[in-house]
């Protein structure tokens, strides 16, 4: 069977989520042309039975599934790369298993990728805490290369979970997932790169999860940082080869990969970040995805005012002591 959509959800450690997950999935107004791929990332849990259990009563659904085992847990970027080995869809769509999906999603960026005849289609979101909902508005961008300077300065968000791709881009161009925490941005900017039309849905339909615990974007400081880092080294690579040349949205990338260190209240921290991409310092006062307070953070720890900053870790401390 030729398929329209595959959709690829990697699962590990979401067995209080994932029956919500599939069951959005299932219930997608798409009846037809629509293969699902659930990548199971040796879950420790009872995730892949929540997931089986809820299949077997959509029988018309169950006969278009396909069961992927890795034999050693590998991470979310292997798990979609293996999904995306097998997938057979014209178009490429990436679920989480916390998270769930509108039941229009499918049908209304399938019709709006054959209509527009678009590599990427894209559409807005929504943040997903306990007690509330906040829609994410996307930019209405239809140029390759202004998205690309949208996703370097944190105006477009990076996740897949947001973009219809057709899978062609992906095997033609040899994109794959790597390791770690923003895979997806750096997938996104070669996506984009290599994406000759680009259409955009000013609708929400994606409801992204931010109070699971287990997330898989969910890592402590460190291990983060040092996955953001080589991240971003590996997009300024791909851009360079591609004889692109964004200095200034590069060192906004820079910063990005860097900013949780000024969320801290350890002074050493703040050392480490006037240490990493140093070239990108003095961008902070221009950069536009932080709020006033931390560019004015960033510029003191940029000029070396070592004094305010201690007076802001002070205040900061007291607050958290509140």
């Amino acid at each position: 069977m030729e398929y329209k959509i595959s959709v690829i959800i990697p699962v590990y450690n979401v067995e209080n989520y994932i029956e919500r997950c599939v069951g959005s999935l299932f219930e997608q107004t798409m009846k037809e042309g629509v293969e699902y791929i659930f990548v199971n990332d040796c879950t420790p849990d009872s995730s892949m039975q929540i997931i089986e259990k809820v299949a077997s009563g959509y029988p018309d659904r169950q006969k278009h599934i396909q069961y992927i085992h890795h034999s050693l847990n590998s991470g979310v970027s292997a798990a979609r790369n293996s999904g995306l080995a097998v997938a057979q869809g014209e178009y490429i769509l990436y679920i989480d298993g916390d998270d769930w999906a509108d039941k229009d999603m499918f049908a209304d960026m399938y019709k709006a990728a054959k209509e527009h005849d678009a590599d990427i289609v894209r559409s807005d979101f929504f943040s997903t805490y306990s007690t509330y909902e906040k829609r994410m508005k996307q930019a209405d961008e239809a140029d390759p290369m202004e998205c690309i300077k949208l996703l370097l300065s944190e105006k477009l968000h990076g996740a897949l979970w947001t973009k219809l791709v057709k899978r062609t881009l992906y095997t033609d161009n040899k994109i794959v997932f790597y390791d770690g925490n923003w895979s997806d941005l750096r997938a996104s900017v070669q996506l984009f790169y290599y994406a000759k039309k680009i259409t955009y849905i000013p609708k929400a339909y994606y409801h992204y999860v931010q109070y699971n615990p287990y997330s898989l974007s969910v890592k402590n400081l460190e291990s983060r940082l040092a996955d953001m880092l080589r991240q971003t080294d590996g997009i300024i690579e791909f851009l360079k080869s591609q004889n692109v040349q964004l200095d200034k949205y590069i060192r906004y990338l820079k910063l990005a990969a860097k900013q949780t260190l000024l969320f801290t209240c350890d002074k050493k921290l703040f050392h480490k970040w006037l240490q990493i991409y140093p070239e990108s310092n003095l961008y902070i006062w221009i950069y536009p995805s932080l709020p006033l307070y931390l560019r004015i953070v960033g510029g003191c720890t940029a000029l070396r005012l070592w004094p305010l900053i201690d007076l802001w870790i002070l205040v900061k401390k007291r607050h958290i002591g509140k």
